[in-house]
């Protein structure tokens, strides 16, 4: 993989990670992290060399970047599982599929044998034969639980990772707490209770320190690094933006951290539509988010009620109204939960447009 220089490492990090794994401390992690925080680039330049370096065969698949993510996913996975050769049995057996097939989502091969199946938990159990342990990294794992007719397909992953879980191991990421909910917290759900949960790390001073040093050493100026952390913040800590940020000083090194940073806030919001997407929500909605942007965490409490009966003109605002909206809210993937199931806005662009733009 080319070398970023704008890469933030954070190999304590993977390397504890890669260690429980390895070591059976648990055999799955769940990852969460709202979008754009830097989980992808963690996985696949943290982990992935962390995890082969410790003696794993990595497998990397993207739930998100896949039209097909159903075919895709089983399609990738038998490529790793022939990859690793486990003694030539998944070779074999490849060339003796005609029709892989999961609850009708199926891929089409044209052989003069016939046709044949093959679950998921079947795939599983031939990587878990192979010399080495196997580490799965399966991102945005939520885009799964949110395709049609995906339960048999669920369920027969989860078999196969729980029956090969000594030689298998998993990292599952998500950005939506309630895709996530839908495999992983609820009690009916195939994977309850199958993987630790983590809320992924928000980076702090030492990564825009660390940016401020790339800064001087490509250009020959200093940074004011308080200044420059300070900017972060009100990008809501999101590691892409303050990139994009650094990028743009970088070429045109005259930009001062502030004129780079408003450059940055208006493309985020022309891309994001944000205003439009705003003007589209009930005021009541649109009151809950200022709250949760302002870090009021409360939601229910009389306090926040009469506050926003008030600014709505009515009397009393109850529980139940308050969590009906949060529900639509949550139905828009508009907020999440983390994993400690406390309420927060899901996208960093919304975030950051309501603090900048929507009074109190």
């Amino acid at each position: 993989m080319t070398h970023d220089p704008l890469y933030f490492p954070r190999s304590e990090l993977a390397e504890i990670i890669a260690k429980s794994l390895y070591g059976g401390i648990t055999h799955a992690f769940t990852l969460f992290a709202p979008r754009r925080m830097g989980k992808t680039q963690f996985l696949l330049k943290d982990i992935k060399p962390t995890a082969e370096a410790a003696g794993f065969n990595v497998f990397y698949f993207s739930f998100m970047d896949s039209t097909a993510p159903t075919v895709d996913f089983q399609a990738a996975l038998l490529r790793f599982a022939e990859s690793i050769k486990t003694g030539g049995k998944v070779q074999n057996l490849i060339g003796q599929i005609s029709k892989i097939e999961i609850m009708g989502s199926g891929i089409e091969r044209r052989t003069e044998r016939q046709q044949a199946e093959l679950r998921l938990s079947d795939i599983i159990a031939d990587i878990a034969g192979g010399s080495r342990p196997s580490l799965l990294l399966l991102d945005e794992i939520q885009e799964l639980a949110r395709q049609p007719d995906t339960g048999g397909l669920i369920r027969s992953l989860r078999t196969g990772l729980d029956i090969h879980q000594q030689q298998v191991k998993t990292i599952f990421t998500g950005s939506s707490t309630n895709g996530l909910r839908a495999m992983f917290n609820d009690i009916k759900a195939p994977f309850f209770h199958f993987a630790h949960a983590l809320d992924f790390p928000t980076l702090g001073r030492e990564f825009t320190d660390f940016l401020a040093g790339v800064y001087q050493e490509r250009t020959g100026r200093g940074l004011d690094g308080g200044e420059l952390y300070r900017a972060f913040e009100r990008l809501n800590k999101t590691p892409l933006y303050i990139r994009a940020m650094l990028q743009d000083m970088i070429i045109n090194p005259d930009l001062s951290i502030g004129q780079a940073e408003s450059i940055r806030l208006e493309e985020m919001h022309k891309h994001a539509d944000t205003a439009a997407q705003w003007r589209h929500l009930s005021l009541i909605e649109q009151l809950i988010l200022s709250e949760l942007a302002n870090g009021q965490t409360a939601i229910y409490s009389a306090q926040t009620r009469q506050a926003l009966a008030r600014v709505i003109g009515v009397d009393d605002i109850g529980t139940s109204t308050v969590q009906n909206n949060i529900r639509k809210l949550e139905r828009k993937d508009l907020i999440t939960r983390d994993g400690a199931n406390r309420l927060q806005i899901n996208s960093p662009i919304l975030k950051t447009w309501i603090l900048e733009n929507v009074e109190r």
